[in-house]
């Protein structure tokens, strides 16, 4: 039996750094937007090149096998060089891939992630064979077995899964975990409704949370906490809405927290939110209460961006223990410094 099985994409990335970018403003009394901006026609250097592989599937079981859980993937990769490649790069994370599904009739999804000055980055994707994924490529009664089970966003076709498996899992005593996507934000709280009575933890970033709940923004703390209410109404027995280097906030029915990041030099922010939930996941598995995974997500997230790519920064359990205990203690530091 597994202790998780992750379902989602899987795609081979081309990271990208490129210093000489801009940011793009635009503000009002609720919200700002920021755009990246490269000069129309130009012949941009690239600063640095990596290729790796990555997806919602790919990077959260890699944080589950690295951090000890007993981890498989479902995703669905094309008969190609690149899934030979992403199969091969879990497997040296000790992530079980005899449950990937490939295909000749798709190319194997592919990303190129842009990432400016500051860190932060644009995804350009091509989904390719992880929208194929179908009923019968799901090992239904494998899912039946496992402790956990991870959703991961959907696309195309293979969106219709995304409350089946949750539905399933549920159902047949598993605690699940979902991140969901784009198409699941934009059919909206009322369509999950169902999948949700029986997840045990979602994770959703601010944006995402505003889409799926239809909360307006403010810049007041009181949006988020309507949001996490709203979450939790719908049957979510732990919400946790991110904001990047504004830490992270979370409701487990009795008790809001709020997390913060830990300060870290970031150089790229690709792979983030995979390494929060993953990690934190590993921490309720570990019986930790919501807030004590939450610093657990903070510390692997914060590792993660300090790397180039979305899997190199990931940290074992122990590491991630050590990460959390060590702030704590400097932060008990500085306390008694500004006391005295």
């Amino acid at each position: 039996m597994y202790d998780i099985i992750a379902v989602g994409s899987a795609t081979e990335d081309v990271f990208v750094n490129i210093d000489e970018t801009q940011i793009v403003r635009i503000e009002d009394k609720h919200a700002s937007h920021a755009l990246l901006a490269l000069q129309y026609g130009a012949k941009i250097p690239v600063d640095r090149l990596l290729i790796d592989t990555g997806g919602g599937g790919t990077n959260t079981a890699a944080t589950f096998a690295r951090m000890g859980m007993r981890t498989a993937a479902v995703c669905k990769v094309g008969q190609d060089n690149p899934g030979d490649q992403i199969i091969r790069r879990l497997q040296q994370e000790n992530v079980d891939t005899s449950l990937f599904v490939r295909t000749s009739e798709q190319h194997t999804g592919f990303s190129v992630i842009i990432t400016g000055f500051t860190g932060d980055r644009t995804i350009l994707v091509h989904r390719g064979a992880s929208t194929e994924l179908t009923e019968d490529d799901i090992p239904w009664e494998t899912l039946a077995q496992s402790e956990w089970l991870y959703v991961g966003s959907m696309a195309g076709s293979a969106a219709s899964l995304f409350s089946k498996l949750i539905v399933f899992g549920g159902k047949h005593g598993v605690k699940v975990a979902i991140n969901p996507g784009s198409t699941q934000l934009a059919e909206g709280l009322e369509s999950l409704r169902e999948a949700l009575c029986y997840t045990t933890v979602i994770f959703v970033n601010k944006q995402e949370a505003y889409q799926l709940t239809g909360v307006a923004p403010d810049r007041g703390p009181a949006d988020e906490r309507e949001m996490l209410g709203l979450l939790s109404d719908a049957g979510c027995s732990n919400v946790i809405i991110t904001a990047g280097e504004q830490g992270s906030e979370g409701y487990d029915g009795q008790a809001h927290y709020t997390i913060p990041a830990y300060p870290t030099q970031v150089v790229s922010t690709v792979g983030a939110g995979d390494a929060f939930a993953a990690a934190c996941v590993v921490g309720l598995h570990h019986g930790l209460s919501l807030n004590e995974a939450m610093r657990i997500g903070a510390a692997n997230a914060g590792s993660v961006v300090s790397r180039f790519g979305a899997k190199e920064g990931i940290l074992t359990w122990e590491q991630a223990g050590e990460f959390v205990a060590n702030v704590g203690r400097q932060q008990a530091i500085e306390e008694l410094r500004t006391d005295k």
